[in-house]
């Protein structure tokens, strides 16, 4: 006889489970504890089967039958309804389980059974790459979803403007994706296989913010740029001092001369293994005197770095943090680039007739003759400090 809804809820717990069937091998198994599971009996292959079908109420009388009847007609054409389920099943705990074994897990995994080999230094270093570089893309992607192109795209926006942290990054990208591969998590290494280029890229961006009304339009994006007051304070840097993305990243404050007005870069941070002396317009003075004001009111002690990263007091800015800063601003890698105030300044100032000498030096492109360039460093001093204030004065008129 058949079941109804009334029955099943008054059907009361016993000394042991009971079972009340609604017919056709459906029945209500209630348990001693007053809880009540559906159960259907068939036969498969000669032999008495049951499959599970939820628990009541979740499971209601009607759902119940609907369930039995398509169990039955699965049946009927060759198929096993237990054993697909239970396939159903593990595919979707393989698949819960691949999307958990995300990039950042599987990066801290990796770190935490390597860190006790390495030096301070490397761990410091690895664990910067990680958090600036890494993580922020790659960190809650699942890794068997992450694809060659989209690691291509990443050590390639590095590359822009830092090569060789590009380098580093895919390194330790492989890495990771080799103890992911031993676990089983994924099936191959697709990052050891990957070149990276950035041959065009700089010269392709260079041209394509120098028009006045450009420049005016890129210092109201910065203006209104809302991402962190640091990014914002090294975006205009970019502009009034037009030096190489890596020299602004790492600029340290005991570099800053406040009473001469200068900014000494020491050899072993240049591009040509020289030192190099950049002239402090008022602007740029003011913009480093506000930073330094704004390090001093947070968490003593403040960093010695000028822009420092905001994962670690002792490392600089990460390469991307700029160009994501830029991107963010609407412009895309083929119009401008953390590099391309370079190209922004060289371009403009040589158009207003400045000396092409005291442009090259204040860009610190390297001269071939040894004596020259440091006859130059020495004479054109005062020629660059006259240059570098009028270049920050025609910013500032743009900008009104």
């Amino acid at each position: 006889m058949a079941l109804t809804e009334l029955e099943i809820k008054h059907a009361k717990p016993r000394g042991k489970p009971y079972p009340l069937s609604d017919g056709d091998g459906l029945i209500l198994l209630v348990q001693k504890n007053g809880s009540k599971s559906w159960i259907l009996r068939y036969r498969m292959g000669g032999k008495d089967k049951r499959a599970g079908l939820g628990k009541y109420p979740k499971v209601s009388l009607a759902s119940a039958r609907k369930q039995k009847m398509a169990f039955k007609r699965e049946l009927v054409f060759g198929g096993n309804p237990k054993e697909r389920r239970a396939a159903e099943r593990r595919e979707a705990a393989r698949i819960k389980a691949a999307k958990a074994a995300t990039f950042g897990k599987l990066a801290r995994e990796w770190y935490a059974s390597r860190e006790g080999a390495w030096s301070d230094s490397s761990r410091a270093g690895v664990r910067h790459m990680l958090d600036a570089c890494l993580l922020p893309r790659l960190g809650e992607r699942p890794m068997g979803e992450i694809t060659a192109r989209e690691l291509l795209s990443l050590f390639s926006a590095i590359g822009e403007d830092a090569p060789s942290t590009a380098r580093r990054a895919k390194r330790l990208a492989s890495q990771i994706f080799q103890f992911a591969a031993a676990r089983g998590d994924v099936s191959l290494d697709i990052a050891s296989g990957l070149t990276i280029s950035t041959k065009p890229v700089r010269k392709r961006h260079f041209a394509a913010l120098t028009a006045p009304r450009d420049i005016a339009d890129l210092m109201t994006c910065i203006d209104a740029y809302h991402g962190s007051a640091t990014v914002r304070a090294a975006l205009w840097f970019s502009l009034y001092t037009f030096q190489r993305p890596g020299e602004i990243r790492s600029a340290a404050w005991d570099e800053m001369d406040f009473g001469a007005k200068l900014w000494r870069i020491p050899a072993h941070r240049m591009k040509n293994k020289r030192p190099h002396v950049v002239p402090l317009s008022r602007q740029a003075l003011r913009l480093l005197k506000s930073v330094k004001q704004l390090a001093a009111a947070r968490a003593a002690p403040p960093s010695p770095l000028v822009f420092p990263s905001k994962v670690s007091k002792t490392a600089p800015m990460s390469a991307l943090t700029v160009c994501a800063a830029i991107r963010t601003m609407g412009y895309t890698d083929r119009q401008m680039t953390a590099h391309g105030f370079r190209a922004l300044a060289s371009t403009n100032l040589n158009e207003q007739g400045w000396d092409s000498d005291v442009i090259e030096l204040s860009l610190s492109h390297t001269e071939q003759n040894a004596s020259r360039a440091a006859y130059n460093h020495a004479e054109k001093l005062p020629e660059r400090r006259e240059m570098m204030q009028a270049w920050a004065d025609w910013l500032d008129g743009l900008r009104r």
